[in-house]
């Protein structure tokens, strides 16, 4: 009866330190399941930022034709062959302008949030391939810490039956 509530109580503590350390275990894999779910959150930011950014630039263009439709239907209204080329040709150039002018405004834009995503995915992935490699590394040792475990149990059982406990 003693021998058996001493190996219940060498089973307890080997357990309760086993259980402490798959505790342990168990926390690393929420902070690596949080850093995934922040990467997920900062792609949803990116992606409706960009989303954001084209539909401001659509509605700038859009804008810019009814403007341009505006512009031309008066021109239309110009009598006189000569001066109603000449205005045709400003209004041309005038388009010109603006288009140069709106890509050059956009461009920059466009080509920051790029560098984000670029950043963001290449981040992503190498914290993903870092943190699945200490998954795989604290997997391994969690097997080895149970053998370690199982051997330590039945040592202690050992030497408590040498000492004649």
């Amino acid at each position: 009866m003693a021998r058996e509530q001493l190996s219940n109580g060498v089973d307890l503590l080997w357990d309760g330190w086993l259980n402490g350390f798959k505790t342990l275990q168990s926390l690393q894999d929420d902070v690596q399941k949080k850093a995934f779910q922040a990467f997920t959150y900062q792609k949803e930011l990116l992606d409706s930022t960009v989303a954001t950014l084209s539909a401001m630039e659509e509605e700038t263009k859009k804008a810019t034709q009814e403007w341009q439709d505006k512009v031309q239907t008066s021109v239309n209204g110009i009598s006189g062959n000569t001066q109603l080329q000449q205005v045709t040709t400003w209004l041309n150039n005038i388009q010109e302008i603006n288009d140069k002018a709106q890509a050059l405004s956009w461009k920059p834009s466009y080509a920051v949030l790029d560098l984000f995503v670029q950043s963001q995915n290449h981040l992503e992935s190498t914290v993903k391939a870092a943190l699945e490699q200490q998954k795989q590394e604290r997997e391994e040792t969690l097997h080895k810490i149970e053998e370690l475990t199982a051997l330590l149990k039945g040592a202690h059982k050992d030497l408590l039956v040498s000492v004649g406990v």
